[in-house]
């Protein structure tokens, strides 16, 4: 069946159509010419496989890696990075064009380098005690013995075959197993879990079974931004992980409230502001609450009054009630940190329908 495919969608799949049912197509190009095959057929649209490539992209290469395609960790490195930034760059602006939401700046595009990049990993094992990625759409183990994406720390360790020392040895032999790797200079995994992270002039504690950032040098260039506040009395750092952001905050507040649902992962926030706020003999007083999203405006603290919100929910966005909260409470600033656009531009839409801009 031929197509011909007409752009990139959010996910990175790449879109046709066959007598206008939508057909998704992953490992494609706008502006292909392409013979695939029909995997699965839904009432509103099919998804499809690549049978053959009858006319390519002029911005297609050969991937660099020899697992791109079977292992599920890339989606566009058939495309040249430049033109990989176009797309990327090209999905988030479509999103806010179908929400008619236009922004008042124009928006900054900010790419870090292409290859040794990733910080955080998952690897998973399979029954053979076998340690790769999952492959792509499935949960296939794919053994992997280099990765370009990763730091050379880690690289090293899959070329020399070694990356079973990072996990318990009683736990490969089960099998579906996830493991947790962080890698910045050091290695870090389950046999050693309490990792570090240097980002910027701080160093960040946190346990690699937690969530932290997977991009350092990115995650650099984005503390600039969402730091970029003037001096005030009170900031409210929502969904606070281990204080990424207020590490960065403690000489623009008198008062930080963090709000974070998972208790071991403030209580290692807490311990990182602790330790800055001595090093730098800061006047900031911290407050941690140990809370879901959902139950925060039920609390005193949230009667407080607040300069300035700093938003990093988990992809699917931020909870209704804190939406409704962050007006009714008057904050009159917010720093929204996203790592899903389609959720953000639904929440954006949201506030500016309350009143932001």
């Amino acid at each position: 069946m031929h197509v011909i495919t007409e752009k990139i969608v959010f996910g990175g799949n790449a879109l046709a159509r066959i007598n206008g049912k939508a057909v998704f197509i992953p490992f494609a190009l706008p502006h292909e010419e392409l013979d695939i095959t029909i995997t699965s057929n839904r009432r509103d649209y099919s998804e499809a496989v690549i049978k053959k490539i009858l006319i390519p992209s002029p911005y297609r290469i050969e991937p660099p890696c020899p697992y791109f395609g079977r292992c599920g960790g890339c989606n566009l490195q058939m495309a040249e990075d430049t033109y990989q930034h176009i797309l990327r760059r090209t999905m988030v602006e479509e999103l806010f064009t179908r929400a008619h939401l236009a922004p008042e700046r124009q928006p900054a595009f900010i790419a870090g380098p292409a290859w040794e990049y990733r910080n955080r990993f998952q690897f998973h094992a399979d029954n053979s005690g076998s340690i790769g990625m999952y492959g792509y759409a499935g949960n296939t183990v794919i053994p992997i013995h280099d990765c370009p994406i990763a730091p050379p720390a880690l690289r090293s360790l899959l070329q020399h075959h070694k990356l079973n020392m990072l996990f318990p040895k009683n736990t490969i032999k089960d099998g579906n197993h996830r493991y947790h790797v962080f890698a910045q200079k050091t290695v870090y995994g389950p046999a050693h879990p309490d990792a570090q992270a240097q980002v910027r002039d701080i160093t960040l504690h946190f346990s690699v079974f937690g969530f932290f950032q997977s991009n350092i040098t990115m995650l650099e260039k984005l503390v600039e931004p969402v730091c970029d506040l003037p001096s005030c009395s009170r900031i409210l750092d929502f969904y606070a992980g281990v204080g990424t952001f207020s590490a960065f905050l403690t000489e623009k507040a008198a008062e930080i409230h963090l709000v974070e649902h998972n208790e071991r992962t403030l209580h290692t926030a807490k311990t990182n502001l602790d330790r800055i706020i001595t090093e730098r003999n800061s006047p900031c007083r911290c407050f941690y609450h140990a809370l879901s999203d959902s139950c925060w405006p039920d609390t005193p603290a949230a009667q407080l009054t607040y300069d300035a919100v700093i938003i990093d929910p988990p992809r699917q966005g931020i909870h209704e009630r804190i939406i409704s909260y962050v007006k009714q409470a008057g904050i009159p600033r917010i720093h929204y940190v996203s790592c899903n656009p389609a959720t953000f531009v639904r929440d954006a839409k949201k506030l500016t329908a309350l009143g932001y801009r």
